[in-house]
């Protein structure tokens, strides 16, 4: 009886291999990243904190706003938020100070916030509104990130 063997892969067949899983693990990644929250402009943010927290949070972010002395609760310095939570910015929770989901004395109550409806939507409002919305929120985020002292800016 004859045997014949299976002819074996050379080193171009593995190199193949290797550059499909590298392809793949590539290609993973990119799509967990689209996923992710768009990138949102700080440069923006910085526009819409001039007008909507500027008043309060002062002009460098240190709760020194003209306002302060007809305040009851003192703004929070946004220029320490990360510093205070161990180095990392508290992207979410900042997000949910701003949207109203974490409940910040200073800024009114949910149903009629300090900055109006300018941050505010109702499920009556169309998609576009709300993901305008949801930019400018993202926008004041990114913003407030980039004036953080002493701890890592980036997500």
């Amino acid at each position: 009886m004859h045997r014949t063997e299976s002819p074996r892969p050379g080193p171009g067949a593995l190199s193949g291999v290797l550059l499909l899983i590298a392809a793949s693990l590539v290609c993973a990644a990119a799509a967990g990243r689209a996923e992710e929250e768009p990138a949102y402009s700080a440069f923006n943010g910085k526009q819409s904190y001039k007008t909507l927290c500027m008043n309060c949070h002062g002009v460098e972010g240190k709760g020194d706003g003209y306002l302060v002395e007809n305040l009851r609760v003192r703004p929070t310095d946004l220029t320490v938020l990360a510093q205070k939570n161990g180095g990392v910015y508290p992207a979410d929770r900042v997000r949910a100070s701003i949207d109203g989901r974490e409940q910040v004395t200073g800024h009114g109550l949910r149903e009629m916030p300090v900055w109006g409806d300018v941050l505010v939507w109702t499920e009556q409002d169309s998609a576009e509104r709300q993901l305008q919305i949801q930019r400018k929120i993202g926008e004041l985020v990114e913003f407030i990130r980039s004036i953080q002292v002493g701890a890592e800016k980036q997500p």
